[in-house]
């Protein structure tokens, strides 16, 4: 009986040993694994940042191109407008002069 009990006690003992580098080696894998998570939430982080700032310049951006069509068709119908004036100008001083040259 005392051989066996010393066997017992011998087994539970390597069994200790090699449990207990089993739970370093698990809290170590935990600790790696939670240093790369926090390493992926800081990495989404800066992703979502600079994608948000694209964002914002790509509408500053639209509404700048947006306010230049605007003011290029504002210019280009006023041009149009004058132009319109000046030829109905001389089409009535053009009409006042076959008017007299008829007279």
């Amino acid at each position: 009986m005392r051989k066996f009990l010393t066997l017992f006690a011998v087994a539970a003992l390597f069994s200790a040993v090699a449990c207990g580098d089993a739970k370093k080696d698990d809290s170590n894998a935990e600790e790696e694994a939670k240093g790369l998570m926090d390493e992926m939430n800081t990495t989404m982080d800066e992703v979502s940042e600079t994608t948000e700032e694209a964002a914002e310049d790509g509408a500053n951006a639209m509404e700048v191109a947006a306010d230049s069509v605007n003011n290029a068709a504002m210019e280009a119908g006023e041009a149009v407008e004058d132009a319109a004036n000046q030829a109905g100008d001389k089409m009535k001083d053009a009409a006042d002069k076959v008017e007299e040259a008829v007279k």
